[in-house]
């Protein structure tokens, strides 16, 4: 069984159309040449749509007879088209029955194949926070992909999943809340970054806490300052007392002090 094409031969395919093509051309040229030196003004406006007008009805005559040979020449293969279409539809119907089946087969084995893949997670003893659909891996449900392989690559994953863990202990701060992390996502890099934003909190927190602490400071001391000021401006000025209101046991000593400092003029006693 084959298809065989009686009429048209190919050698009819690859004829050209045969039609005055270059004498148009020229003369089209021709008489198209006039229009590309024409300077026209806004007196001439009238002229202008009528020589646009003619381009128009010129280009249209053309593109309608293209069109209708156009037509022509694809009528005898619209038909064809439209009868391989009718062959076709009957057998793409056994192909679709066949492809039906076909993936209810695949989804058999997919089940399967999961159901084991499933056992495999359960007997490697990943750690107690690792699901299956933290790891999955669509592939695995291909025929061509075997069990041992996927054992190797949970096993790699398991491995890896361990030396995570032991890195993020190793933290210098917020191991806790990077584990935390770690543990919902399995993504080392996210879990390090939630680390440092932490940090950076911290750090901005203790900083923001100390210059708040040294700002109190500088106003209790400027308070104090102020304090002491005023208890001193609200003091009464001590009295001076004279010579004559030492008292007479201390006046020899009060005297030789005096004496010594050049204040002599000082050591008088008051007239009663």
């Amino acid at each position: 069984m084959e298809l065989r094409i009686t009429n048209p031969q190919e050698n009819w395919l690859t004829e050209q159309i045969l039609w005055n093509n270059e004498e148009l051309k020229a003369a089209i040229a021709e008489k198209v040449k006039d229009y590309k030196t024409i300077a026209y003004t806004e007196d001439s406006l009238k002229d202008m749509k009528a020589d646009r007008a003619d381009l128009n009805k010129l280009k249209k005559a053309f593109e309608d007879e293209r069109k209708r040979v156009k037509k022509i020449c694809m009528e005898p293969y619209t038909k064809f088209e439209q009868q391989v279409k009718e062959i076709t539809a009957l057998i793409d119907e056994p192909i679709g029955l066949i492809d039906s089946q076909i993936r209810e087969i695949d989804e058999r084995r997919k089940t399967v194949k999961r159901e084991e893949i499933e056992e495999l997670f359960t007997s490697i003893g990943f750690q107690s926070f690792v699901k299956l659909d933290m790891i999955w891996d669509e592939k695995w449900l291909n025929a061509t992909v075997t069990l041992p392989k996927i054992e190797e690559q949970m096993k790699s994953r398991m491995y890896q999943i361990g030396t995570d863990v032991v890195t993020i202990s190793k933290l210098p701060e917020f191991k806790f809340e990077a584990m935390e992390v770690y543990r919902k996502t399995l993504d080392m890099n996210q879990a390090i970054q939630e680390g440092q934003r932490l940090d950076d909190i911290q750090k901005r927190k203790l900083e923001a806490e100390r210059m708040e602490a040294e700002r109190k400071a500088r106003e209790a001391e400027e308070a104090a300052k102020q304090q002491t000021a005023a208890e001193q401006k609200e003091e009464p000025a001590a009295e001076k007392k004279t010579y004559s209101q030492v008292p007479r046991l201390l006046k020899d000593k009060v005297k030789e002090v005096l004496i010594d400092s050049g204040a002599e003029d000082l050591v008088t006693e008051d007239k009663q």
